[in-house]
């Protein structure tokens, strides 16, 4: 959740801690409001720290399989939400194979998807399509990883101008991928540099 242009902006993650406790939600709007009003999030204990580096060596690890490949559009972290999101967008309209920290920016909700990767368009359109990959070291995805990768599919959708992806996936600790559809859930046992 962040102020931008003095409106509120939501994010999956607020999402989720909304639908895990209304209150938390709540306490944080008033700590965005008033900083001072709440005390500091606590510093993060070693353990956290450690699994914290694995998740971000899993996804370094996997940005260098594509960068590897060929074709990667990496969205630069710098920048307001407004250039973030028009360089993926720009990204997409090019035909980028894949799109590394992609920013969506459709109020209420913005978002930062770790990948993007074309796939085939289902209509015959010239328009590329996207869909939506999120590195995670669990080995399984939790409901609020798939809220969080439904709602990049719907912010996709928004720019793509078509309905949410079909579905959308999650490369996992163990190297596999997971595809969340919207008809049904699989694991899809593939070459994991394959996507």
């Amino acid at each position: 959740m962040r102020l931008h242009n003095g409106n509120l902006l939501h994010s999956a993650s607020d999402l989720n801690s909304f639908l895990g406790c209304a209150h938390a939600a709540a306490l944080n709007l008033r700590k965005l409001r008033d900083p001072a009003s709440l005390p500091d999030r606590a510093e993060d204990d070693e353990t956290m720290v450690l699994i914290q580096d694995a998740g971000h060596a899993h996804e370094a690890d996997y940005l260098d399989q594509l960068r590897e490949a060929g074709g990667v559009a990496e969205i630069s972290t710098e920048g307001s939400l407004e250039e973030r999101a028009a360089a993926t967008q720009a990204a997409m309209e090019s035909g980028a194979p894949f799109i590394y920290q992609a920013t969506f920016l459709d109020a209420p909700w913005h978002g930062f998807a770790d990948f993007l990767r074309r796939v085939d368009s289902s209509d015959e359109t010239s328009t590329p399509c996207y869909e939506v990959i999120d590195t995670k070291l669990a080995r399984t995805p939790s409901p609020k990883h798939v809220l969080q990768l439904a709602l990049y599919s719907r912010l996709i959708a928004h720019i793509q101008g078509t309905s949410a992806p079909g579905s959308r996936r999650s490369r996992n600790g163990r190297g596999t991928k997971e595809t969340q559809s919207s008809h049904r859930s699989a694991i899809d046992h593939e070459d994991p540099g394959h996507w």
